[in-house]
């Protein structure tokens, strides 16, 4: 029997039914349909390609955006992945598509840059993505503004360590920033508001419009949704209209005593830490009790092992930052490779008994950071244990509906990091955190939970917190951006002059010395694919992942240096294997010799 021919539905069905089902068509069906007849072709990339790739089921966009995509210029780019090139729907389908995919992957391809700032090791920054610039402060005092694409200090504050001006930073001063408008604390219990932008300024360059001075002990304070927060852990919160000049204080509001210092926001709540008292939510207008988030009250319990112990990157990473420094500048991430993101599983179950002995155990645990994304909430505690809430409003009701709404991810612990690190960070249903020496990446489901352990549609992986585990430190500072990790990274640094920066600031003794020495940097991982080999319909039709773009500086197959810097990066490297001392094991040390040898390198 002959089968009949199916009728085109171009040729069937009026335009607004076939743009009604095209909604309900995946990407990748979507870009082969384009390649079925000229008459797709046609209907999807010319007469309807705004109206189909525009719509909410083919690009991530806020309510309201319509047709625009002015909305663009706030995203969080470092790579400028949403830059002049995406200039319609459907170059930012692709975009948005391939970026997605490549966060996805066990092994994601990931470029990285390190910034190093001045001398002094990095504590607190943020990143303007609209300006391209860094702000930080350090673990010697000082506030930094640094270009984000050379690397270049634009403008910065001193020291109180160097100078008794009253503009002097305190060293470890804590950074909260929100478009051009910047806040740290000083000695006391107030905080600074300094604006970028003002008139007659140069880039970079901020004024103090503010001094926020309180009469009890602050804990910390956290900027968003042009709101500036304060806790003290003296019960008393403080809510701030950073909208009006100066900044108009219009809530005070009693708490519960003993806050720890760490909180966060949305739009119309405000939660504060108790540590073992778990997460206390307030209203922003009222100052009013909502409710208490409650971690010990969650059931559903999964784990994480860590992954296995492999020194051949860490120790390739010591040389190469030996070798090179921080000295290129930051844009483009450079050494594109797939094996910085590592890896990892979650289980079903709580963590079993741990091999190491100082395991901070849940009896001694201890709530610190939390972070709300929409509904969402997220907590992390002294003992490496991971609080994740999918609707914080319906967890708030009752501890029934808080254990159906949460689970509790368990790592292995020792708790040492917790109280000069503990950060945590949530963005686009991923959630990352520091366990030891590395930091972990772990992706929800769309429901905002716990992925199916079995297979999950989304990777999680982990990465190092420092170039080799002899230099790690906690961290100080990380962030989940649209392409992008950020994090503090501890390596070795290079001396240099700073005879050329702004600002009226001395160099210390310690400043002039050559060399290397181990310090705090910025580190971006970015996540941005390669599009020089992807065109518009492999980039929509294919899941096949993308191949490494380049190597380290430290790969087999890089170029030598020329010999005339020969000498002079050996004596660098040897001078990092000093520094290290008698930490790094002795096929460590073989190790890096081997690869001097290969490249010709002499000894001291």
């Amino acid at each position: 029997m002959a089968l009949s021919p199916v009728a085109d539905p171009l040729r069937v069905f009026p335009p607004e039914l076939v743009l009604r089902v095209l909604d309900f068509v995946p990407v990748s069906s979507l870009a082969s349909l384009t390649l079925v007849s000229t008459a797709w072709h046609r209907f999807i990339d010319v007469t309807h390609q705004d109206a189909i790739y525009s719509s909410v089921s083919k690009t991530a966009q806020p309510p309201g955006s319509g047709r625009s995509l002015a909305f663009l210029s706030e995203s969080t780019s470092f790579s400028k992945w949403y830059g002049e090139d995406t200039a319609s729907w459907k170059e930012l389908c692709k975009r948005q598509t391939l970026l997605a995919r490549n966060w996805a992957q066990p092994r994601p391809s990931t470029g990285e840059s390190l910034l190093q700032v001045g001398h002094d090791p990095v504590w607190r920054f943020r990143p303007d993505f609209k300006r391209r610039f860094f702000v930080s402060t350090s673990h010697a005092g000082g506030l930094n503004v640094t270009d984000m694409d050379t690397g270049r200090i634009l403008w910065r504050l001193p020291s109180t360590l160097d100078t008794d001006h009253e503009h002097a930073v305190r060293p470890y001063a804590h950074l909260e920033y929100q478009d051009g408008i910047a806040v740290f604390d000083r000695d006391g219990d107030a905080v600074e508001v300094w604006q970028a932008d003002l008139e007659g300024a140069n880039r970079g360059q901020f004024g103090r419009i503010a001094v926020l001075d309180h009469t009890c002990q602050t804990r910390g304070f956290q900027l968003s949704y042009w709101t500036l927060c304060v806790v003290s852990s003296e019960g008393q919160g403080f809510v701030y209209d950073m909208t009006q000049r100066p900044p108009k204080l219009t809530t005070h509001m009693e708490i519960a005593h003993d806050a720890v210092g760490h909180l966060d926001q949305g739009p119309e709540i405000v939660v504060y830490s108790m540590g073992p008292q778990g997460y206390h939510v307030h209203d922003k207008a009222s100052g009013s009790l909502l409710g208490v988030l409650q971690p010990s009250h969650c059931t559903e319990k999964y784990h994480i092992r860590p992954p296995p112990a492999s020194s051949s990157y860490a120790t390739a990473t010591v040389a190469g930052a030996a070798l090179y420094g921080p000295r290129h500048p930051v844009f483009p991430p450079r050494s594109h490779c797939r094996d910085r993101l590592v890896p990892i599983k979650v289980s079903t179950g709580p963590l079993p008994t741990p091999t190491g002995l100082e395991h901070a155990w849940p009896g001694e645990n201890e709530w610190g950071a939390g972070m709300l994304d929409n509904d969402l909430f997220v907590g992390f505690s002294r003992a490496g244990h991971v609080f994740v809430c999918s609707d914080w409003r319906r967890a708030l009701r009752d501890p029934a509906s808080l254990a159906a709404t949460s689970a509790i991810i368990e790592c292995e612990s020792d708790g040492s990091n917790f109280d000069l690190g503990g950060w945590l960070s949530v963005r686009n249903g991923r959630l990352m955190f520091e366990i030891q020496d590395r930091i972990y990446v772990v992706a929800l489901d769309e429901n905002n939970s716990v992925q199916e352990v079995n297979h999950p549609v989304r990777a999680s992986y982990s990465l190092l917190t420092g170039s080799a585990p002899q230099l790690s430190v906690p961290v100080s500072f990380m962030s989940l951006y649209d392409d992008a990790i950020m994090t503090t990274y501890t390596t070795l640094g290079r001396r240099q002059s700073l005879f050329d920066q702004p600002g009226d600031i001395p160099e210390r003794e310690d400043e002039l010395v050559a060399g290397i020495f181990p310090t705090v940097l910025i580190r971006i991982v970015s996540l941005a694919p390669d599009l020089s080999h992807c065109t518009t319909s492999q980039g929509l039709a294919t899941d096949a992942a993308q191949s490494p773009t380049g190597r380290g500086p430290w790969d087999p197959g890089q170029q030598s240096l020329p010999a005339t810097d020969i000498r002079r990066h050996s004596e660098r490297i040897w001078q990092s294997l000093d520094i290290l001392g008698d930490e790094l094991e002795e096929e460590e040390v073989d190790e890096i010799s081997e690869y001097l040898d290969d490249q010709g390198y002499d000894g001291p």
